[in-house]
């Protein structure tokens, strides 16, 4: 039996998947796969409990969402009091808490993004943007999309088409020619090469994930410099996908700050951390481009929401606080430094680490498996790739000696792992 201030796992708990699962799969889609089989009964600020009283650090933050940890009491009472108010649903009319809420994201945002259209997931925002960089590229006379291979952009038709994936939107029947594909910078001397592009004249945008997903892979410095530059020498869109990266992941406000202050994009989808807990998600951008055409149709039944806007507002006013940003910079620290000590094991490949997200590239996909098995067994809980890598994503709110315990069970179970697969 594991039994810490972080952590308890007692001796009866198994891997085996049990009574919801083979529910789940009887009942839903097969195709929504599986998750590591543990059974979420409660989580509270940076831990996960099952029914059985078994306690996981959690290094995942759900999936890179709640920010400001699970059940934030904040957020909690910012709930409570919209849904004591009486005010639950209001479709596209007008409210005071989705006003403060917008006036605050704007707010803390660059002044060069101006406006935002609220949605409710992910890949909504994504598809917005898709849908806004077609017809800013129909009026000014160019087409193409550049994206990269290996990215992900979300599960609807739009954001499919811009993942770098062969089999993203298959199903659809559908391929859009003006979305091209390039090869993701994965080693530090890679450089960009705009011969590899379409006639630069006709390159209405760049979509990038600010880091990809798999291995929380960053773009080589110069690579992003060179990338940007051209970008603004022929006029094209510069986009960002901060879905995962955006509200502090990364060390600051959005991720692609962390590139450097030269950059200034046009447009950024927002989601998981924008609320930490409830569905919202947004897309920021320049009011040319939001306003390019008024029968573009940016609404939803759910977006903006008022307990979501609620929810969200009560979590920016969070992430902000002076007290929680200071403290902020201490966790970054430790986390960065103790991803940097991974480098010793012999199964890793490589780290790629910034602010409060990792990847972690072992030899192989078996040895990722059976790490997060092991990481399971004792008390961890980490992003399981179903590949060669494993990711790390705690809520902003973590203590720094959970951090510390928690890289001690990872370094472990990786040794352990490496082991037995030898």
């Amino acid at each position: 039996m594991i039994n810490t201030k972080n952590r308890i796992i007692k001796d009866n708990f198994t891997l085996d998947r049990g009574e919801l699962t083979a529910n789940r799969h009887k009942n839903e889609p097969l195709a929504l796969g599986d998750q590591v089989p543990v059974v979420w009964h409660k989580a509270k600020d940076f831990n996960i409990y099952d029914e059985n009283g078994n306690k996981w650090i959690d290094m995942t933050a759900g999936i890179f969402a709640t920010n400001s940890g699970h059940a934030n009491e904040k957020i909690k009472e910012a709930i409570k009091n919209q849904l004591d108010s009486d005010l639950l649903f209001a479709y596209q009319y007008e409210t005071r808490i989705r006003d403060r809420f917008v006036n605050k994201l704007l707010d803390i945002t660059p002044d060069y993004l101006n406006k935002a259209v609220l949605l409710n997931t992910g890949s909504e925002a994504t598809d917005a943007c898709y849908k806004l960089i077609k017809l800013w590229a129909k009026k000014n006379n160019k087409k193409y999309i550049i994206c990269f291979n290996g990215s992900y952009h979300g599960r609807v038709l739009g954001s499919a088409l811009m993942c770098g994936s062969k089999v993203a939107a298959t199903w659809s029947g559908i391929k859009d020619d003006d979305i091209v594909f390039i090869d993701f910078p994965y080693y530090v001397d890679d450089t960009f090469d705009p011969r590899m592009l379409p006639p630069k004249e006709q390159i209405a945008a760049f979509f990038l994930e600010t880091y990809q997903g798999w291995g929380a892979c960053m773009y080589p410095p110069e690579y992003m410099k060179s990338l940007y530059g051209f970008a603004r020498e022929i006029g094209a869109l510069v986009c960002f996908d901060e879905i995962q990266a955006g509200f502090y992941r990364m060390g600051d406000l959005f991720g692609f700050m962390t590139y450097g202050d030269f950059i200034e994009p046009d447009l950024i989808s927002l989601g998981k951390g924008i609320s930490s807990c409830l569905p919202m998600s947004a897309v920021l951008g320049k009011s040319e481009i939001i306003d390019i055409d008024q029968g573009a149709n940016l609404s939803g039944t759910h977006a903006g929401n008022a307990i979501c806007c609620a929810a969200a507002l009560a979590n920016l006013e969070f992430l902000t606080d002076e007290t929680f940003q200071e403290e902020l910079k201490h966790k970054v620290k430790c986390f960065e430094e103790r991803c940097q000590q991974l480098l010793h094991l012999d199964a890793v490949l490589k780290v790629n680490y910034r602010g409060m997200v990792a990847g972690i590239v072992l030899k192989s996909t078996e040895v990722a498996n059976n790490a997060v098995n092991n990481c399971l067994l004792n008390g961890v809980l980490p992003v399981c790739t179903f590949r060669e890598s494993i990711k790390l994503g705690p809520p902003l709110t973590i203590s720094i000696d959970a951090i510390e315990e928690a890289f001690d069970v990872i370094e472990d179970a990786i040794k352990e792992a490496s082991y037995t697969n030898e």
